[in-house]
């Protein structure tokens, strides 16, 4: 018992930690990079989107209002909800995981991420695939992404920044990234952790993100005065 109990501590940490790297490097899909193809169809599509949140949980919510939230979306307690810090950042965090997301995608973590300054509610990411969920097969995790690229596909975007289905230099493949009228983004990501693990298995994530103000975020950062 108590090993189970040791190893299910290290991999909440793992989890914990893999989602706290991931509120991170935003600006590696800033809309000023020229190496990502954009798809000239989509901008023309109807109606715009509104990228205000997730699900219930909008931007600009305090912490116990997200709770709240969450309890509405997912039936999912204070009790039963995950209180994560940035090590760096220093922002605050709401983790939850979830077999309701997606339909034969089995388990998601969705973290609800608050301003440093603000304390309200500014990035939702969300991580379908390995390590979240060991039993899920490559195909269901793909399907998954393909779904959810269909479904963003249908509304319209920014042509500023505007991605559709671009391999990265990292072998990963943006799914799809877009922004709406107010600049609020939208942004999937589909990669292989294979390098990753000894067996080299073929371990799919799928990462997705909605971010209230890309490449401004409301994190801790030093000034020049400070050293």
């Amino acid at each position: 018992m108590t090993t189970n109990r040791f190893a299910a501590s290290v991999l909440k940490l793992f989890l914990i930690g893999t989602l706290a790297i991931f509120t991170s490097g935003i600006s590696l899909f800033s809309s000023k990079s020229d190496e990502l193809a954009t798809d000239k169809t989509i901008k023309n599509t109807k109606p715009w989107a509104n990228i205000d949140g997730f699900r219930s949980a909008k931007f600009g919510m305090r912490i116990d209002e997200v709770k709240q939230a969450i309890l509405r979306d997912f039936g999912i307690s204070d009790s039963k909800i995950d209180a994560i810090s940035h090590p760096t950042e220093q922002t605050q965090s709401l983790g939850i995981t979830t077999d309701k997301l997606l339909p034969s995608s089995g388990k998601s973590r969705v973290v609800y991420v608050f301003g440093y300054k603000s304390k309200r509610l500014m990035q939702v990411n969300i991580l379908t695939g390995q390590p979240v969920d060991k039993d899920v097969t490559p195909q269901q995790v793909v399907d998954a992404g393909n779904l959810l690229g269909n479904h963003f596909f249908k509304k319209r975007y920014q042509e500023d920044g505007l991605v559709a289905h671009a391999r990265l230099s990292d072998g990963s493949v943006l799914i799809f990234r877009g922004k709406d009228q107010k600049g609020r983004m939208a942004l999937l990501r589909l990669h292989n952790r294979q390098q990753n693990n000894q067996n080299n298995e073929i371990q799919i994530a799928l990462n997705l993100s909605y971010i209230e103000k890309p490449g401004q975020e409301d994190t801790f950062q030093l000034s020049e005065e400070d050293f």
